[in-house]
Protein backbone atom coordinates (compact mmCIF):
# COMPACT_ATOMS: atom_id res chain seq x y z
CA UNK A 1 0.00 0.00 0.00
CA UNK A 2 1.49 3.35 -1.02
CA UNK A 3 1.69 6.43 1.17
CA UNK A 4 -1.12 8.11 -0.72
CA UNK A 5 -3.54 5.27 0.03
CA UNK A 6 -2.53 5.13 3.69
CA UNK A 7 -3.01 8.90 4.05
CA UNK A 8 -6.37 8.70 2.32
CA UNK A 9 -7.54 5.92 4.67
CA UNK A 10 -6.21 7.80 7.67
CA UNK A 11 -8.10 10.95 6.67
CA UNK A 12 -11.27 8.93 6.11
CA UNK A 13 -11.03 7.21 9.49
CA UNK A 14 -10.38 10.54 11.20
CA UNK A 15 -13.30 12.13 9.40
CA UNK A 16 -15.78 9.32 10.10
CA UNK A 17 -16.41 10.11 13.78
CA UNK A 18 -17.00 13.74 12.92
CA UNK A 19 -19.56 12.72 10.32
CA UNK A 20 -21.29 10.06 12.40
CA UNK A 21 -21.39 12.08 15.64
CA UNK A 22 -23.52 14.93 14.29
CA UNK A 23 -25.90 12.42 12.70
CA UNK A 24 -26.33 10.54 15.99
CA UNK A 25 -26.63 13.82 17.84
CA UNK A 26 -29.26 15.00 15.38
CA UNK A 27 -31.32 11.85 15.94
CA UNK A 28 -31.17 12.33 19.72
CA UNK A 29 -32.07 15.98 19.32
CA UNK A 30 -35.09 15.18 17.19
CA UNK A 31 -36.27 12.69 19.80
CA UNK A 32 -35.94 15.27 22.57
CA UNK A 33 -37.78 17.87 20.47
CA UNK A 34 -40.61 15.43 19.71
CA UNK A 35 -40.85 14.41 23.37
CA UNK A 36 -40.87 18.07 24.44
CA UNK A 37 -43.81 18.78 22.15
CA UNK A 38 -45.73 15.74 23.38
CA UNK A 39 -45.07 16.79 26.95
CA UNK A 40 -46.13 20.37 26.27
CA UNK A 41 -49.49 19.09 25.03
CA UNK A 42 -50.04 17.67 28.53
CA UNK A 43 -48.70 20.89 30.07
CA UNK A 44 -51.49 22.72 28.21
CA UNK A 45 -54.00 20.32 29.75
CA UNK A 46 -52.50 20.66 33.24
CA UNK A 47 -52.27 24.45 32.96
CA UNK A 48 -56.03 24.78 32.35
CA UNK A 49 -57.11 21.77 34.41
CA UNK A 50 -58.48 23.59 37.44
CA UNK A 51 -61.31 25.35 35.60
CA UNK A 52 -63.18 22.30 34.25
CA UNK A 53 -62.37 20.10 37.28
CA UNK A 54 -63.36 22.71 39.89
CA UNK A 55 -67.10 21.77 39.97
CA UNK A 56 -66.15 18.14 40.66
CA UNK A 57 -63.70 19.08 43.41
CA UNK A 58 -66.19 21.52 44.93
CA UNK A 59 -68.80 18.79 45.13
CA UNK A 60 -66.36 16.28 46.66
CA UNK A 61 -64.97 18.73 49.21
CA UNK A 62 -68.24 20.65 49.82
CA UNK A 63 -66.67 24.00 48.90
CA UNK A 64 -68.32 27.38 48.57
CA UNK A 65 -67.14 29.85 45.92
CA UNK A 66 -64.70 31.58 48.27
CA UNK A 67 -63.04 28.28 49.16
CA UNK A 68 -62.97 27.34 45.48
CA UNK A 69 -61.19 30.62 44.77
CA UNK A 70 -58.40 29.57 47.15
CA UNK A 71 -57.50 26.80 44.71
CA UNK A 72 -56.72 29.33 41.97
CA UNK A 73 -54.68 31.32 44.50
CA UNK A 74 -52.72 28.18 45.38
CA UNK A 75 -51.93 27.41 41.73
CA UNK A 76 -51.03 31.04 41.00
CA UNK A 77 -48.71 31.25 44.03
CA UNK A 78 -47.02 27.97 43.13
CA UNK A 79 -46.50 29.06 39.53
CA UNK A 80 -44.83 32.30 40.61
CA UNK A 81 -42.49 30.43 42.97
CA UNK A 82 -41.61 27.83 40.33
CA UNK A 83 -40.93 30.44 37.65
CA UNK A 84 -38.83 32.57 40.01
CA UNK A 85 -36.70 29.59 41.05
CA UNK A 86 -36.37 27.91 37.64
CA UNK A 87 -33.35 29.88 36.40
CA UNK A 88 -30.75 28.65 38.91
CA UNK A 89 -31.31 24.87 38.49
CA UNK A 90 -31.46 25.19 34.69
CA UNK A 91 -28.15 27.02 34.68
CA UNK A 92 -26.50 24.60 37.14
CA UNK A 93 -27.99 21.22 36.14
CA UNK A 94 -29.16 21.81 32.58
CA UNK A 95 -32.60 21.79 31.03
CA UNK A 96 -33.29 18.04 30.93
CA UNK A 97 -33.12 17.29 34.69
CA UNK A 98 -35.30 20.32 35.43
CA UNK A 99 -37.86 19.22 32.85
CA UNK A 100 -37.91 15.67 34.22
CA UNK A 101 -38.42 17.03 37.75
CA UNK A 102 -41.15 19.39 36.54
CA UNK A 103 -43.11 16.65 34.79
CA UNK A 104 -42.60 14.36 37.78
CA UNK A 105 -44.05 17.05 40.04
CA UNK A 106 -47.03 17.44 37.71
CA UNK A 107 -47.65 13.68 37.76
CA UNK A 108 -47.48 13.46 41.57
CA UNK A 109 -49.69 16.53 42.04
CA UNK A 110 -52.32 15.31 39.58
CA UNK A 111 -52.40 11.80 41.05
CA UNK A 112 -52.70 13.21 44.59
CA UNK A 113 -55.52 15.50 43.49
CA UNK A 114 -57.50 12.51 42.24
CA UNK A 115 -57.99 11.07 45.73
CA UNK A 116 -56.89 13.64 48.32
CA UNK A 117 -58.95 15.46 50.98
CA UNK A 118 -59.25 19.27 50.98
CA UNK A 119 -55.96 20.30 52.63
CA UNK A 120 -53.85 17.80 50.69
CA UNK A 121 -55.67 18.94 47.55
CA UNK A 122 -54.64 22.56 48.10
CA UNK A 123 -51.02 21.43 48.54
CA UNK A 124 -51.30 19.31 45.39
CA UNK A 125 -52.61 22.29 43.39
CA UNK A 126 -49.78 24.49 44.70
CA UNK A 127 -47.34 21.76 43.63
CA UNK A 128 -49.04 21.65 40.24
CA UNK A 129 -48.48 25.39 39.85
CA UNK A 130 -44.86 25.13 41.03
CA UNK A 131 -44.16 22.35 38.51
CA UNK A 132 -45.75 24.37 35.72
CA UNK A 133 -43.47 27.23 36.74
CA UNK A 134 -40.50 24.92 36.12
CA UNK A 135 -41.62 23.30 32.88
CA UNK A 136 -42.88 26.36 30.98
CA UNK A 137 -39.64 28.40 30.98
CA UNK A 138 -37.40 25.33 30.61
CA UNK A 139 -39.29 23.96 27.60
CA UNK A 140 -39.37 27.32 25.85
CA UNK A 141 -35.63 27.76 26.47
CA UNK A 142 -34.85 24.26 25.20
CA UNK A 143 -36.80 24.64 21.96
CA UNK A 144 -35.37 28.12 21.41
CA UNK A 145 -31.76 26.92 21.77
CA UNK A 146 -32.27 23.84 19.61
CA UNK A 147 -33.73 25.99 16.84
CA UNK A 148 -31.35 28.93 16.89
CA UNK A 149 -31.86 29.59 13.16
CA UNK A 150 -35.67 29.67 13.38
CA UNK A 151 -36.53 30.41 16.99
CA UNK A 152 -39.78 32.28 16.40
CA UNK A 153 -41.31 29.65 14.12
CA UNK A 154 -40.28 26.83 16.48
CA UNK A 155 -41.70 28.57 19.56
CA UNK A 156 -44.96 29.39 17.77
CA UNK A 157 -45.29 25.68 16.94
CA UNK A 158 -44.53 24.73 20.55
CA UNK A 159 -47.17 27.10 21.90
CA UNK A 160 -49.59 25.86 19.24
CA UNK A 161 -49.25 22.41 20.83
CA UNK A 162 -49.87 23.97 24.27
CA UNK A 163 -53.06 25.56 22.95
CA UNK A 164 -54.25 22.23 21.58
CA UNK A 165 -53.86 20.78 25.07
CA UNK A 166 -55.77 23.69 26.60
CA UNK A 167 -58.66 23.14 24.20
CA UNK A 168 -58.62 19.37 24.79
CA UNK A 169 -58.74 19.71 28.59
CA UNK A 170 -62.53 20.26 29.00
CA UNK A 171 -63.21 17.43 26.55
CA UNK A 172 -60.94 15.11 28.53
CA UNK A 173 -62.70 15.92 31.80
CA UNK A 174 -66.23 15.65 30.42
CA UNK A 175 -65.50 12.36 28.62
CA UNK A 176 -63.72 10.53 31.42
CA UNK A 177 -65.41 11.98 34.52
CA UNK A 178 -68.41 9.67 34.45
CA UNK A 179 -70.79 10.09 37.35
CA UNK A 180 -68.99 13.21 38.55
CA UNK A 181 -65.86 11.25 39.52
CA UNK A 182 -62.68 13.21 38.81
CA UNK A 183 -60.31 10.35 39.65
CA UNK A 184 -60.45 8.77 36.17
CA UNK A 185 -59.35 11.81 34.08
CA UNK A 186 -56.87 12.92 36.74
CA UNK A 187 -55.39 9.43 36.95
CA UNK A 188 -55.07 9.21 33.17
CA UNK A 189 -53.34 12.59 33.03
CA UNK A 190 -51.01 11.63 35.90
CA UNK A 191 -50.01 8.45 34.07
CA UNK A 192 -49.22 10.35 30.86
CA UNK A 193 -47.18 12.95 32.75
CA UNK A 194 -45.24 10.23 34.58
CA UNK A 195 -44.33 8.57 31.27
CA UNK A 196 -43.08 11.90 29.90
CA UNK A 197 -41.06 12.54 33.09
CA UNK A 198 -39.44 9.10 32.90
CA UNK A 199 -38.70 9.48 29.18
CA UNK A 200 -37.08 12.88 29.72
CA UNK A 201 -35.07 11.56 32.67
CA UNK A 202 -33.65 8.76 30.51
CA UNK A 203 -33.00 10.99 27.49
CA UNK A 204 -29.52 12.12 26.61
CA UNK A 205 -28.87 15.81 26.78
CA UNK A 206 -29.30 17.21 23.24
CA UNK A 207 -26.41 18.93 21.51
CA UNK A 208 -26.94 22.67 21.53
CA UNK A 209 -25.57 24.95 18.80
CA UNK A 210 -21.93 25.82 19.51
CA UNK A 211 -21.00 29.49 19.25
CA UNK A 212 -17.52 30.64 18.38
CA UNK A 213 -15.43 32.44 20.99
CA UNK A 214 -15.51 35.58 18.86
CA UNK A 215 -19.30 35.63 18.59
CA UNK A 216 -19.63 34.92 22.32
CA UNK A 217 -17.36 37.84 23.24
CA UNK A 218 -19.20 40.12 20.84
CA UNK A 219 -22.57 39.06 22.28
CA UNK A 220 -21.37 39.68 25.84
CA UNK A 221 -20.07 43.14 25.01
CA UNK A 222 -23.32 44.23 23.39
CA UNK A 223 -25.41 42.51 26.07
CA UNK A 224 -24.18 44.77 28.86
CA UNK A 225 -25.13 47.85 26.87
CA UNK A 226 -28.70 46.85 26.13
CA UNK A 227 -29.78 44.26 28.69
CA UNK A 228 -31.37 46.47 31.34
CA UNK A 229 -33.72 48.48 29.12
CA UNK A 230 -34.46 45.59 26.76
CA UNK A 231 -35.36 43.15 29.55
CA UNK A 232 -37.47 45.80 31.29
CA UNK A 233 -39.45 46.58 28.14
CA UNK A 234 -39.83 42.88 27.28
CA UNK A 235 -40.96 42.07 30.83
CA UNK A 236 -43.69 44.72 30.73
CA UNK A 237 -44.78 43.50 27.29
CA UNK A 238 -45.02 39.89 28.53
CA UNK A 239 -46.98 41.08 31.59
CA UNK A 240 -49.44 42.95 29.36
CA UNK A 241 -49.70 40.14 26.81
CA UNK A 242 -50.59 37.32 29.21
CA UNK A 243 -52.98 39.58 31.11
CA UNK A 244 -54.68 40.71 27.88
CA UNK A 245 -55.02 37.16 26.58
CA UNK A 246 -56.44 35.96 29.92
CA UNK A 247 -58.82 38.92 30.11
CA UNK A 248 -60.32 38.41 26.65
CA UNK A 249 -60.50 34.62 26.97
CA UNK A 250 -61.84 34.80 30.52
CA UNK A 251 -64.55 37.44 30.07
CA UNK A 252 -65.78 36.93 26.49
CA UNK A 253 -68.39 34.30 27.44
CA UNK A 254 -69.89 36.45 30.19
CA UNK A 255 -69.96 39.42 27.80
CA UNK A 256 -71.78 37.42 25.12
CA UNK A 257 -74.29 36.14 27.69
CA UNK A 258 -75.08 39.66 28.93
CA UNK A 259 -75.70 40.88 25.41
CA UNK A 260 -78.59 38.49 25.03
CA UNK A 261 -77.16 35.10 24.07
CA UNK A 262 -79.33 33.22 26.56
CA UNK A 263 -78.66 29.67 25.37
CA UNK A 264 -75.50 28.29 27.00
CA UNK A 265 -74.53 26.48 23.81
CA UNK A 266 -74.26 29.89 22.11
CA UNK A 267 -72.40 32.09 24.57
CA UNK A 268 -70.17 29.26 25.85
CA UNK A 269 -68.84 28.86 22.31
CA UNK A 270 -67.17 32.27 22.19
CA UNK A 271 -64.06 31.32 24.26
CA UNK A 272 -63.56 28.33 21.96
CA UNK A 273 -63.52 30.68 18.97
CA UNK A 274 -60.96 32.88 20.73
CA UNK A 275 -58.66 29.92 21.45
CA UNK A 276 -59.24 28.56 17.94
CA UNK A 277 -57.98 31.92 16.69
CA UNK A 278 -54.89 31.51 18.90
CA UNK A 279 -54.16 28.08 17.45
CA UNK A 280 -54.70 29.21 13.88
CA UNK A 281 -52.50 32.27 14.36
CA UNK A 282 -49.63 30.24 15.78
CA UNK A 283 -49.89 27.75 12.93
CA UNK A 284 -49.79 30.63 10.42
CA UNK A 285 -46.88 32.41 12.11
CA UNK A 286 -44.24 30.20 10.49
CA UNK A 287 -45.64 31.12 7.07
CA UNK A 288 -45.65 34.84 7.85
CA UNK A 289 -42.08 34.68 9.17
CA UNK A 290 -40.86 33.64 5.73
CA UNK A 291 -41.96 37.01 4.38
CA UNK A 292 -41.60 39.50 7.25
CA UNK A 293 -39.27 39.98 10.21
CA UNK A 294 -40.09 38.88 13.74
CA UNK A 295 -40.50 42.45 15.01
CA UNK A 296 -42.87 43.35 12.19
CA UNK A 297 -44.90 40.20 12.83
CA UNK A 298 -45.42 41.31 16.44
CA UNK A 299 -46.52 44.82 15.39
CA UNK A 300 -48.93 43.55 12.70
CA UNK A 301 -50.29 40.89 15.06
CA UNK A 302 -51.02 43.46 17.77
CA UNK A 303 -52.77 45.73 15.26
CA UNK A 304 -54.96 42.74 14.38
CA UNK A 305 -55.64 42.13 18.09
CA UNK A 306 -56.70 45.76 18.55
CA UNK A 307 -59.09 45.36 15.62
CA UNK A 308 -60.56 42.16 17.04
CA UNK A 309 -61.12 43.63 20.51
CA UNK A 310 -62.73 46.71 18.96
CA UNK A 311 -65.14 44.43 17.07
CA UNK A 312 -66.01 42.74 20.39
CA UNK A 313 -66.61 46.05 22.21
CA UNK A 314 -68.59 47.67 19.40
CA UNK A 315 -70.52 44.53 18.42
CA UNK A 316 -74.20 44.23 19.18
CA UNK A 317 -74.89 40.59 18.40
CA UNK A 318 -73.41 37.17 19.05
CA UNK A 319 -72.16 36.79 15.46
CA UNK A 320 -70.17 40.02 15.61
CA UNK A 321 -68.73 39.17 19.03
CA UNK A 322 -67.76 35.70 17.81
CA UNK A 323 -65.95 37.17 14.80
CA UNK A 324 -64.18 39.64 17.07
CA UNK A 325 -63.14 36.83 19.44
CA UNK A 326 -61.59 34.86 16.60
CA UNK A 327 -59.79 37.92 15.23
CA UNK A 328 -58.47 38.89 18.67
CA UNK A 329 -57.15 35.37 19.24
CA UNK A 330 -55.52 35.28 15.81
CA UNK A 331 -53.90 38.66 16.42
CA UNK A 332 -52.54 37.79 19.86
CA UNK A 333 -51.34 34.33 18.82
CA UNK A 334 -47.80 35.05 17.66
CA UNK A 335 -46.93 37.76 20.19
CA UNK A 336 -45.65 35.71 23.14
CA UNK A 337 -43.66 32.99 21.32
CA UNK A 338 -42.09 35.50 18.91
CA UNK A 339 -41.23 37.92 21.74
CA UNK A 340 -39.63 35.08 23.71
CA UNK A 341 -37.64 34.05 20.62
CA UNK A 342 -36.25 37.59 20.27
CA UNK A 343 -35.52 37.65 24.00
CA UNK A 344 -33.48 34.42 23.98
CA UNK A 345 -31.60 35.47 20.86
CA UNK A 346 -30.57 38.89 22.17
CA UNK A 347 -29.85 37.89 25.76
CA UNK A 348 -27.78 34.83 24.87
CA UNK A 349 -26.54 32.87 27.88
CA UNK A 350 -28.20 35.34 30.26
CA UNK A 351 -31.63 34.23 28.99
CA UNK A 352 -31.42 31.11 31.16
CA UNK A 353 -31.08 33.20 34.30
CA UNK A 354 -33.70 35.82 33.42
CA UNK A 355 -36.40 33.68 31.75
CA UNK A 356 -37.92 32.63 35.06
CA UNK A 357 -38.60 36.23 36.00
CA UNK A 358 -40.39 36.80 32.68
CA UNK A 359 -42.73 33.95 33.50
CA UNK A 360 -43.29 35.43 36.96
CA UNK A 361 -44.40 38.65 35.26
CA UNK A 362 -46.57 36.57 32.94
CA UNK A 363 -48.32 34.97 35.93
CA UNK A 364 -48.83 38.36 37.57
CA UNK A 365 -50.33 39.75 34.37
CA UNK A 366 -52.65 36.75 34.07
CA UNK A 367 -53.89 37.34 37.61
CA UNK A 368 -54.06 41.14 37.63
CA UNK A 369 -55.48 42.32 34.32
CA UNK A 370 -58.57 40.05 34.24
CA UNK A 371 -59.30 41.23 37.80
CA UNK A 372 -59.01 44.84 36.59
CA UNK A 373 -61.60 44.08 33.89
CA UNK A 374 -64.01 42.83 36.55
CA UNK A 375 -63.33 45.79 38.84
CA UNK A 376 -63.92 48.26 36.00
CA UNK A 377 -67.13 46.47 35.05
CA UNK A 378 -68.44 46.68 38.63
CA UNK A 379 -67.35 50.31 39.04
CA UNK A 380 -69.02 51.52 35.83
CA UNK A 381 -71.82 48.94 35.81
CA UNK A 382 -70.96 47.80 32.28
CA UNK A 383 -68.71 44.93 31.16
CA UNK A 384 -68.29 46.64 27.79
CA UNK A 385 -66.31 49.36 29.58
CA UNK A 386 -64.33 46.70 31.44
CA UNK A 387 -63.19 45.24 28.12
CA UNK A 388 -61.54 48.55 27.28
CA UNK A 389 -58.77 47.36 29.63
CA UNK A 390 -57.43 44.65 27.22
CA UNK A 391 -57.91 47.11 24.34
CA UNK A 392 -55.63 49.59 26.10
CA UNK A 393 -53.29 46.71 26.90
CA UNK A 394 -52.95 45.88 23.20
CA UNK A 395 -52.29 49.52 22.32
CA UNK A 396 -49.66 49.69 25.06
CA UNK A 397 -47.99 46.57 23.69
CA UNK A 398 -47.67 48.23 20.27
CA UNK A 399 -45.93 51.17 21.94
CA UNK A 400 -43.69 48.81 23.94
CA UNK A 401 -42.69 46.86 20.83
CA UNK A 402 -41.88 50.12 19.08
CA UNK A 403 -39.73 51.13 22.04
CA UNK A 404 -37.93 47.76 21.95
CA UNK A 405 -37.13 48.25 18.25
CA UNK A 406 -35.84 51.79 18.84
CA UNK A 407 -33.84 50.74 21.91
CA UNK A 408 -32.15 47.91 20.03
CA UNK A 409 -31.32 50.14 17.05
CA UNK A 410 -29.87 52.81 19.34
CA UNK A 411 -27.71 50.45 21.41
CA UNK A 412 -26.46 48.64 18.30
CA UNK A 413 -25.28 51.94 16.79
CA UNK A 414 -23.74 52.99 20.11
CA UNK A 415 -21.88 49.69 20.60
Amino acid sequence: MNDSSRNSRHRASALAPRIIAPIASSVRTRRVVALSHIGFLFVGIANTLLGPVLPLLSERWKLNDTQGGYLFTAQFTGAIAGSALSGAPVKKLGVMPVLAAGYGGLAVATATLAFSPWLAGVIAIATLGFSLGLTNPATNLLISELNSERRAAALNLLNLVWGAGAIACPLLISTLAKGGNASRPLGALASALAIVALSLGLSHRPSLPVKSAESTMRAESTLRARLNSFVLLTGVLIFMYVGTEAAVGGWIAAYAQRLGATAQSYWALTPSLFYAGLLTGRAAASVFLRRISETRLIIFSLIGAVGGILVIILGQGLLTISIGAGLAGFGLAAVFPTTFAIFTQRCGAEATRIAGMLFVLASLGGAGIPWLVGWSSDFYGNLRIGLIVPLLGSLLMIALQGAIILDFSFTRRRV
